[in-house]
């Protein structure tokens, strides 16, 4: 369950800002950040702040009240933000939705969202919205209605293409799967979309005494990859667009 609040001053009801946080705003890009707290399951390795449906009072393959109530909360958020903000008509640049897993809501929910944050400050014609997705929670249709949204840009959370690494890992998908959303993700008219790796997990192995991807040890901190195989994971994602 979510827990107390750490100590420190307490944020004024107004949610207004100290003046030093607002100065030069407006002289650079203008970036929005949505974070989607929930999850199916908690992954080990995770130290993000995430719940799942049960810790926050759902039964099994239900979704809690709170993930249903979640983009209203967001949609006050907005309107705090645009109230305390300085008004300079810089519009927004960037919208990234983060978790957690951003796709547990549906495409519809997202899209409110990016219709909200619109409204508000509006949107620059080369505005980049890119969603988190676990490979699991999408298909050929989300990823359409997320696109005809506005979403541009996805950024998938692969990890690890070793099933078993996988399962150390707690992630829910087969290891094909992220690369079957690259393919749904290009069909449904998505020019950027990155798979994420978890390169300093990758290597861990609970069967073997060498890693099976790296070739290093198994215990204590898994070694940096080698250089050819960073080149690749840049050309895959980042040196794609």
């Amino acid at each position: 369950m979510p827990g107390t609040l750490p100590e420190g001053e307490t944020v004024p009801e107004d949610g207004s800002l100290p003046c030093d946080a607002t100065q030069g705003f407006g002289d650079t890009p203008f970036g929005v950040y949505v974070h989607v707290p929930f999850c199916r399951v908690r992954c080990g390795y995770c130290d993000f702040n995430t719940y799942t449906a049960t810790e926050l009072g759902a039964g099994p393959g239900q979704s809690s009240a709170s993930q249903a109530a979640y983009p209203e909360l967001i949609a006050r958020e907005v309107d705090l933000a645009a109230k305390v903000l300085p008004a300079t008509g810089t519009p927004v640049s960037t919208v990234f939705f983060g978790g957690g897993t951003p796709t547990l809501l549906a495409p519809e929910r997202l899209g409110g969202i990016i219709r909200k944050i619109d409204e508000s400050f509006g949107l620059a014609d080369d505005v980049e919205v890119t969603v988190e997705a676990n490979p699991e929670t999408v298909g050929p249709a989300e990823l359409e209605k997320l696109r005809a949204w506005g979403v541009t840009r996805l950024s998938f959370g692969m990890q690890s293409a070793v099933p078993h690494v996988l399962r150390v890992l707690d992630r829910q998908h087969q290891p094909g799967r992220p690369l079957d959303c690259v393919r749904w993700a290009r069909a449904a008219g998505f020019a950027q979309a990155a798979v994420v790796m978890a390169i300093r997990q990758a290597s861990v192995s609970v069967t073997r005494e060498q890693s099976p991807i790296w070739g290093g040890p198994s215990r204590g901190t898994p070694p940096a990859p080698p250089a050819w195989c960073r080149r690749a994971l840049y050309r895959a994602t980042i040196g794609a667009r």
